[in-house]
């Protein structure tokens, strides 16, 4: 009996930790977003579950096009993630395709798997993203010193952040939550270089 009633112990008290960690995360969660909203005039949308939000999305206009700040979850079971991402939108519809993901393993075995990458001959930059494109002269030619500059801080910040053009929204993303502060940092830190890459989709994509 003692026995019994040690387990039972034992799980309220992991459930009760489950709770607290839970009401911790939303509480950090809706004071960072709230904050970044107030910074950058967007609006807060989210329900709540319990009094806790959830689904929380940040939506607005910065420099005359739509941005937004969001999470999703991939995958299912052990292999479940779940990202944070930022997304500028193009004025205007673009055909153009881009993606920019850090060189490492995962790049080599893409390329083992047919993934053909662009260089632009800047040995650093080359270095350090693997870029695939549907318009690779153009896209080469429209990444200029300003925007590698950018490109270069954002990689230096995030250790597994990708930048792709995708369903027509220039967006940053990387795994994590909102309820990290120097998360938010990092999204908000990459705005200005999706700005600009709007600006090359809207360039290239009438090509």
């Amino acid at each position: 009996m003692p026995l019994a009633i040690f387990g039972l112990a034992a799980a309220a008290a992991i459930f009760s930790l489950i709770v607290w960690l839970a009401r911790t995360s939303a509480q950090k969660t809706e004071a960072n977003l709230t904050e970044l909203a107030r910074r950058l005039g967007l609006t807060l949308t989210a329900t709540r579950v319990f009094g806790l939000i959830s689904g929380a999305e940040l939506k607005g206009m910065i420099d005359g096009r739509n941005v937004r700040f969001w999470s999703y979850t991939t995958g299912s079971g052990k292999s479940r993630q779940t990202w944070v991402a930022v997304g500028v939108r193009p004025r205007q519809e673009s055909a153009l395709q881009f993606s920019l993901s850090r060189q490492g393993f995962s790049t080599g075995i893409a390329q083992l798997f047919g993934a053909k990458e662009i260089t632009l001959g800047d040995r650093v930059f080359d270095d350090a993203w693997f870029i695939e494109t549907n318009q690779p002269e153009s896209l080469a030619a429209a990444l200029v010193p300003a925007i590698r500059e950018k490109l270069m801080a954002v990689h230096a910040g995030s250790r597994t952040g990708k930048v792709r053009l995708e369903k027509g929204e220039v967006v940053f993303s990387e795994p994590g939550g909102f309820s990290s502060r120097d998360q938010l940092v990092r999204l908000e830190a990459a705005v200005p270089v999706l700005l600009d890459l709007a600006d090359v989709a809207e360039v290239l994509g009438q090509s």
